[in-house]
C-alpha cells in the first residue's frame, strides 16, 4: 500500500507540475512575452532547466517508487499532450512559430523516453526488492 502511495504521489506531482510549467505558466508570463526565436528558445530552455533540476530534486529527497512515478508522468504528459492537443486537435503550440515544426517531435521523443525509462527502472526496482 504505501508503495503505491508513492508511485500514485508522484504521478500526480509529475502531472501537475508539467502542466504548470507548461501551460498555465503561459497564460500568466508576467506580461512577458517571447517574440524572437531565441526568446522562444530561451523561454523553452528555461522550462527544461526547471524541470530538470525538479528531476534531479525528487532523485535525492523522495523514495525511488515516488520518483519512477514522476519521471512517467512527466513523459506521458510530454507525449500525450503534444500528439493530441497539438498536433491532432491544434489547440495550442508550444511556440507560435515554424520551429514548433522541429521542438515538438523532440519534446515527443524526450517524453516517450522518460516514460519508457521511469516503467523500466520501477520494474527493475520492483524486482530487486
Amino acid at each position: 500500500m504505501k508503495r503505491w502511495l508513492q508511485r500514485t504521489g508522484g504521478v500526480f506531482l509529475g502531472y501537475a507540475f508539467a502542466e504548470l510549467l507548461l501551460h498555465a505558466a503561459r497564460a500568466s508570463a508576467y506580461g512577458l512575452k517571447a517574440q524572437t526565436l531565441a526568446g522562444k528558445l530561451g523561454a523553452l530552455l528555461f522550462g527544461v532547466a526547471v524541470l530538470a533540476g525538479c528531476i534531479v530534486w525528487l532523485k535525492r529527497r523522495f523514495p525511488r517508487s515516488f520518483y519512477h512515478g514522476f519521471i512517467v508522468s512527466t513523459g506521458l504528459f510530454f507525449s500525450f499532450d503534444i500528439v493530441t492537443f497539438h498536433w491532432i486537435f491544434g489547440l495550442h503550440r508550444i511556440t507560435d512559430g515554424p520551429e514548433a515544426n522541429v521542438l515538438e517531435p523532440i519534446l515527443v521523443a524526450a517524453g516517450c523516453f522518460l516514460l519508457v525509462r521511469g516503467l523500466r527502472d520501477e520494474l527493475r526496482f520492483q524486482n530487486n526488492n
